[in-house]
């Protein structure tokens, strides 16, 4: 056999250490997966790109902004025409009227120059209001002192408050000198009409200030004044007023004892009061004087008129002359309603044909001068509305413009030692 003819073998190499196992052959599947995760990359790489690129939107702040409303309440306008015609939609108004009526309001009194205060919430964006107004809040304000809060929720329901608000009193010192008259001359000071009234008041049975007033002539109030703020809302107490001028030199002092009487006093602890007020009524005319024989309208005979018949509005508050006790409230003839009044040193005064009586005024009651006991009216026998006033002494009519009254008491002597402690700490603030 001829072994000279065979192909000598190929020499094998040996595999390198690290290899256990010879190499395998890379499938299709693989090469395709690669390419596709890197296709992949390629288009997140890319939307990234994009969004790195594109500008940023601004995102819109949107708040709230409430705008308030201010109304007042016209003459002789009810409070649910008056919320019409402060746009309150009427099924709101008709909540806002129940939830009032609920806490006992008044609408009787609602006068005019009473507050109104609404307040609307908005939506508002960057660019301005984008949605229509929301009502969430009333207000509405009586007086100074007192206001009514509607709060209203997003589903429309009503909760109402009463708020009182607090104030400061101050002492001070108000003084002028008159140029004219006593009225404007507080108004020049920079005060309010009702102080020159109070002023007058108190010494109305000392000076006519009509006519006794003259210029040159001076005057001083010592009284609380009650501040919101720094703005001056109302007055309180008037300590000591002093008037001094050609007619001479008054001093009214403002003194309470020990049991809570108070009054106005010289500065010897007279009364600056008399008796009885001038007429029960403060602004009227009188349509028929005290006469022995007058023609009656309505019975159309003779007779005497016992009294003084003063004509006023019906309804006009009809004030108590003196302190004194009610010895008769109610329906008495051709009087019509009538309070009776009993006062010291034999007095007695009527009030007839009024249109109703002041609370608490009954048969027994003690009353002060001053202190209203009804109003005036048409009952009884009467041709329209007027106030007849008597007044008896002993039991025998007398005029009462004829009447001198005497001065009310003066303070008591226990009390006189207190009142010149008052009188003195009083005329040193005034020196301030």
């Amino acid at each position: 056999m001829n072994f000279n003819n065979q192909k000598p073998s190929e020499p094998q190499v040996p595999y390198p250490p690290f290899l256990s196992q010879p190499p395998k052959k890379k499938s299709r599947a693989s090469a395709k997966r690669i390419l596709t995760t890197l296709i992949i990359l390629i288009v997140l790489g890319f939307i990234a790109f994009q969004i790195i690129r594109t500008p940023r939107r601004k995102t819109e702040s949107i708040t709230t902004e409430k705008v308030m409303s201010y109304y007042s309440l016209k003459k002789g306008e009810l409070f649910a025409n008056a919320l019409s015609r402060c746009e309150v939609p009427d099924p709101l108004a008709r909540k806002v009227i129940a939830g009032l009526r609920n806490c006992q309001f008044n609408f009787r009194q609602c006068k005019t120059g009473d507050r109104i205060r609404i307040v609307t919430e908005y939506l508002k964006n960057d660019s301005g209001i984008n949605s229509p107004g929301v009502i969430c809040q009333i207000e509405y304000q009586t007086n100074y002192d007192r206001i009514y809060e509607i709060h209203i929720d997003s589903t429309q329901n009503v909760s109402v408050a009463m708020v009182y608000k607090d104030f400061q009193n101050l002492t001070e010192l108000v003084k002028g000198s008159i140029q004219s008259s006593l009225y404007e001359s507080v108004i020049v000071a920079g005060e309010k009409p009702v102080l020159a009234a109070n002023f007058a008041d108190i010494f109305g049975w000392e000076i006519d200030f009509f006519v006794e007033t003259q210029e040159g002539d001076s005057f001083f109030i010592l009284i609380d004044k009650k501040y919101d703020d720094t703005i001056a809302v109302d007055y309180g107490k008037i300590y000591l007023v002093r008037y001094k001028g050609k007619i001479g030199d008054y001093y009214g002092v403002f003194y309470e004892n020990p049991k809570g009487h108070y009054d106005y006093y010289d500065l010897e602890g007279k009364s600056l009061r008399k008796a009885f007020l001038r007429s029960p009524l403060r602004y009227s005319r009188i349509s028929s004087y005290f006469s022995k024989a007058r023609f009656h309208p309505i019975l159309r005979i003779v007779r005497p008129h016992h009294g003084i018949d003063y004509v006023a509005p019906k309804g006009t508050p009809i004030s108590a002359i003196g302190d004194g006790v009610v010895t008769f409230a109610g329906w008495k003839g051709s009087y019509g309603k009538l309070v009776e009044i009993t006062h010291k040193n034999g007095y007695k005064s009527r009030y007839g044909h009024l249109s109703g009586f002041a609370q608490r005024i009954r048969t027994g009651r003690r009353v002060t001068q001053g202190q209203k006991v009804g109003y005036l009216g048409t009952t009884g026998l009467s041709t329209g509305p007027h106030l007849h006033f008597e007044l008896l002494r002993y039991g025998r009519w007398v005029n009462p413009l004829r009447i001198i009254p005497p001065r009310a008491e003066p303070i008591k002597t226990q009390y006189l030692e207190e009142f010149y402690q008052t009188r003195d700490q009083l005329l040193e603030q005034l020196k301030q």
